[in-house]
């Protein structure tokens, strides 16, 4: 069970932020260089009004707190499941 959790949570978390990216990449600001190589990825997750026309700006929020939470999760299922399986005699 904990590793459907793991799985799910984590698929969902990283599904969620590259639904942001994609998002940030499709509502790009005019006036702001284009998104490419050089552009941190991490910046525009955590900075959207930066690099975002404001009306996709919650959007982005939403999808990268919501992925951030998700991965999160996995993270706790999976420290769950060593300390259950360090446990056990």
């Amino acid at each position: 069970m904990i590793q459907v959790l793991f799985l799910g949570s984590v698929l969902g978390g990283v599904t969620s932020l590259v639904g942001a990216i994609g998002v940030a990449r499709l509502r790009w600001r005019s006036d702001v260089t284009p998104f490419g190589r050089q552009t941190n990825s991490f910046k525009v997750l955590a900075l959207p009004a930066l690099y975002v026309v404001e009306s996709a700006v919650p959007l982005i929020r939403t999808l990268t707190f919501l992925g951030c939470g998700l991965v999160g999760a996995g993270i706790v299922c999976l420290v769950y499941q060593v300390l259950a399986e360090l446990g056990r005699p």
